[in-house]
């Protein structure tokens, strides 16, 4: 990445102006402009300064390596992803935000790194889990700045939903505030321009997207549905729910494990024992085919990354094993035998 690019980047995170720059720099607003727009450099002796009042290193600032290739991130996630199973996290989180000093400018990287390391706090119950908090959410505020419409769409939302689960309110209001609303989703036009034009794979391909994605937001919506249910304690409502929850699983073919899921939900808070064994087995045996959709003519002209179950094996795993509240299945045969066979799954 461009010196120029760096100091702006930075300044912009931490939220100075130009103007503020330059002051606590002894230099004029006009020198740092130029900096930040290649027409010149700063003198050598200023380096330190300015790396000190962005908060980077040297390295960082002096670094002109800005991007990889699709591969080269898809390794560095792999990696982070196979190392938070074997290593503690903070160790992994330290090494992962390292990558990220190396790259400060590449966006393909900072935004999915973000989010995975946002996630694992959550998947593997980490201690004091907020601490790291300003980190993660610092990564996402650089992504505000970005002219990608979509990372900046993912960074708010993310953002908004750290500060809700904070219960910081105006701040999770301020968030969701700033993502646009789009009143019209332009893929539904596109489709219907390709069909007309007889570009009938690009046609398929859209309109599949649209419902693949639809399955997704309509799960969000009755899964909001049932939460409000149960807190009203309205739980022949909730049982409703997941019963139509499970049959959209089945019409769009999502698999055993999606249409488990949300009955598990509901057992696992009554504690009916038999029904949670029952549906771990269910949704244990649907991971040896987590998607199902592949083989659907419902999404045949969609393009998949590659992926195996063996991540939701590891949370599942760790979930079940660490979760007091499932204390009520330990020692259950059938029990014992499921967390057996996701750990063959996972090693």
């Amino acid at each position: 990445m461009e010196l120029g690019k760096v100091i702006r980047t930075f300044r912009k995170e931490k939220q100075l102006t130009q103007e503020e720059m330059a002051r606590r720099l002894g230099v004029t607003p006009p020198a740092v402009n130029k900096w930040e727009n290649g027409n010149s450099y700063p003198d050598i002796t200023l380096l330190a300064p300015i790396a000190r009042l962005l908060g980077i290193t040297t390295d960082t600032l002096l670094s002109y390596r800005k991007e990889l290739t699709d591969q080269e991130i898809q390794e560095i996630l792999t990696r982070v992803g196979a190392r938070m199973k074997k290593e503690e996290y903070s160790e992994v989180f330290q090494w992962a935000m390292g990558v990220i000093q190396e790259y400060p400018g590449c966006e393909a990287l900072i935004l999915p790194v973000a989010q995975v390391l946002d996630a694992y706090r959550d998947i593997l119950q980490v201690p004091e889990a907020e601490k790291y908090d300003e980190e993660i959410c610092s990564l996402y505020r650089r992504m505000l700045n970005s002219t990608d419409s979509a990372a900046v769409h993912t960074a708010l939302t993310a953002l908004f939903l750290i500060a809700l689960k904070k219960e910081q309110y105006e701040l999770a209001e301020q968030y969701l505030d700033k993502i646009p609303q789009q009143r019209v989703d332009p893929m539904r036009y596109r489709a219907l321009l390709y069909a007309k034009q007889e570009k009938n794979d690009l046609a398929y391909e859209l309109y599949e997207r649209m419902l693949f994605q639809g399955y997704s937001d309509l799960t969000w919506c009755l899964q909001g549905i049932s939460a409000l249910a149960i807190k009203e304690n309205h739980m022949d409502k909730a049982e409703r729910i997941a019963q139509k929850q499970k049959k959209l699983a089945e019409i769009l073919e999502m698999g055993k494990y999606m249409e488990a899921s949300p009955e598990f939900s509901l057992a696992y808070m009554r504690k009916d024992k038999e029904a949670c064994l029952y549906l771990l087995e269910e949704m244990t045996d649907g991971l040896g085919d987590m998607a199902p959709y592949r083989k659907s003519d419902l999404y045949s002209h969609l393009q998949y990354a590659k992926r195996g179950s063996e991540n939701t094996a590891f949370m599942m795993l760790k979930a079940l094993e660490e979760d007091e509240n499932l204390d009520f299945l330990r020692g259950e045969e059938r029990f014992e035998r499921i967390l057996e066979n996701l750990r063959v799954v996972f090693f």
